[in-house]
């Protein structure tokens, strides 16, 4: 009855508490109230912010766990990178760090159609590629052999220059042997198959000169110079020819040929970067802590290889460079060793593994030694830098009598070059039509191993006469495509109009410069024609006398371009008229 009694009496009371406060809530309001009121805002108000905090924090959590998603994306991509790339390599294949497998060729603008965060999360792999397993440094005091590169301002030209030597780079051997513990491989080896290949690093470090400051040619340099330095080891540096006005001699009716100009700067760019590099000073760019860590100079070069900013190397392009550079030293009747063949045509030649010498000098990938560029001992007035093409048009000045002094240019008969710029160069062009069908060679030889004794001056030069004295001799190009499929043959021609007409019928290079035919030998120009195991030989009159005293070795005698076709044969005829 009591329990009864309480319950009643605290429902009365909570009764009593609801109609109180529906009456305060009726009344007008007042100063207390107001009070009151302002005290519920005040917790509606801190509800409010209290949420948006809430809000805030899930916002910044998912963000964390997008970035973190993204993060592990990238993780996931490296490392499936890094296994397929060390499956391959177990698998026996012998280009055990081809940057194909070791990282993608890098899209320096964004390809139509690819969205822009596509191509950032993929531009961010590879930057992450590179940081996180870069290799070491190959021995810099083993980089003899730098390569330098020509550039103006055709940035995409430079970069498949570029991309083409890094994947046919030997330093991805050299790499591979030294992560194994084979030091002999950089260091040194007394085996004689592995005596060129052991003792140095062609190719390295690599000199990039940039004639002027285009801004697209310094952002390829710079993601070319990681990627050579942190993928294969190989330092890259960069040196900039203050690009500046030129002097323009007019022409015989007192006007200034304006094509002119763009081959005096090139010459000049040429002479400015080839003493950067033998002088050392190409090597002082700043930039021997870029990636965070020491980059010591390399020594002195013994020689130096040179491509342009359009030109495209073969697989075996190294090896050959490698494998002729101790005859390029010792002997002195060599003026250089270059990779291009101005008549390689496909339908012309057949052997990959020939090498011959030429008094032609075809440039398009050449390598020089000191010696030709500083003067040798035995003939110190003799280098090239003293009076470097002070007009321009290096190439033919280096052709010239004076220059070159009868030594002669090792070259292959298969092109390990292949030139693609037509657009913007200095030439506008010129001879893009022949040069365009130039045959690259797809095999990859292997130098090194190869026995290159036939190409001492005496050696070659008693090969070749004796083969081209027993070559047919024929009256007209009809006879010579008939009996080729049996017998080299051979046809005269005594003076350069009579070569040209030859050479057209053939379709070959029909110019001649300092009176030597282009790929010519003592005058001789060869080649193979329907891809055959014999020679059309165009000759001049003296082949079908005796062997002269001096044939195949002309080097340091005295001699101009008259003098020298008066021996050879051949009468000067005016130039074409095109």
């Amino acid at each position: 009855m009591m329990k009864k009694m309480e319950y009643s009496i605290t429902l009365q009371q909570r009764r009593g508490i609801a109609e109180e406060s529906i009456v305060i809530d009726a009344q007008p309001i007042s100063n207390g109230n107001r009070s009151r009121k302002k005290k519920i805002g005040s917790q509606h108000h801190y509800k409010v912010k209290n949420s948006s905090g809430i809000i805030i924090f899930r916002i910044i959590v998912i963000a964390i766990i997008i970035i973190c998603l993204i993060w592990g994306y990238l993780l996931i991509q490296i490392t499936t990178d890094g296994m397929n790339s060390s499956a391959y390599n177990d698998n026996g294949n012998t280009n055990l760090a081809s940057p194909i497998m070791m990282l993608a060729r890098p899209q320096l603008n964004r390809p139509v159609g690819k969205s822009r965060i596509g191509w950032a999360i993929q531009q961010k792999i590879s930057h992450m590629q590179l940081q996180m397993r870069p290799v070491p440094l190959l021995d810099v005091t083993q980089m003899h052999s730098p390569l330098l590169i020509i550039t103006y301002k055709r940035a995409d030209y430079l970069e498949r220059t570029l991309w083409k030597v890094l994947e046919n780079h030997q330093a991805h051997i050299l790499q591979q042997q030294s992560s194994n513990g084979d030091a002999s491989s950089i260091r040194g080896s007394e085996d004689s198959n592995n005596r060129h290949e052991a003792r140095r690093i062609v190719g390295a470090p690599i000199i990039i000169s940039q004639d002027g400051s285009n801004k697209e040619v310094q952002k390829v340099i710079e993601t070319y110079r990681q990627l050579f330095e942190m993928k294969i080891g190989v330092p890259l540096y960069r040196i900039e020819h203050p690009r500046s006005a030129v002097v323009n001699e007019p022409n015989e009716w007192g006007e200034v040929d304006e094509w002119k100009t763009s081959y005096i700067q090139l010459a000049a760019h040429y002479g400015y970067a080839l003493e950067q590099i033998f002088s050392g000073s190409a090597y002082n760019d700043g930039m021997f802590s870029k990636h965070n860590r020491r980059i010591p100079n390399p020594p002195l070069p013994q020689r130096v290889i040179i491509l342009e900013e359009d030109i495209e190397i073969a697989d075996d392009f190294f090896s050959l460079m490698n494998a002729t550079a101790d005859l390029l030293d010792s002997d002195d009747t060599l003026l250089a060793v270059s990779a291009f063949n101005d008549n390689g045509k496909e339908q012309l030649t057949a052997n990959p593994k020939r090498l011959v010498r030429s008094d032609f000098f075809p440039g398009l990938g050449w390598m020089i030694s000191r010696n030709v560029w500083d003067g040798s001992t035995s003939h110190p007035n003799s280098g090239l830098k003293k009076n470097w093409a002070p007009g321009g048009f290096w190439d033919d000045w280096l052709r010239e009598p004076e220059q070159r002094r009868g030594r002669q240019i090792i070259r292959p008969e298969v092109s390990r070059t292949f030139h693609f710029g037509n657009v913007d160069g200095a030439s506008e062009g010129q001879n893009s039509n022949i040069l365009n069908q130039i045959e690259l060679e797809e095999n990859n030889i292997h130098w090194e191993v190869q026995d290159m004794s036939h190409l001492t001056v005496s050696s070659f030069a008693d090969k070749y006469w004796n083969r081209i004295s027993k070559a047919k001799l024929v009256d007209s190009v009809h006879e010579a495509k008939y009996h080729i499929a049996h017998n080299d043959v051979k046809i005269i021609y005594s003076d350069f109009e009579k070569f040209r007409s030859l050479a057209l019928e053939f379709d070959i290079m029909s110019d001649e410069k300092a009176g030597v035919p282009r790929t010519g030998y003592e005058g001789i120009v060869e080649i193979r024609y329907g891809r055959g195991k014999y020679f059309i030989f165009l000759a001049p009159p003296y082949i079908t006398g005796e062997r002269p005293y001096n044939f195949g070795n002309k080097a340091w005698r005295r001699y101009t371009k008259e003098s020298m076709m008066l021996e050879l044969g051949i009468k000067d005829s005016p130039p074409p008229v095109w």
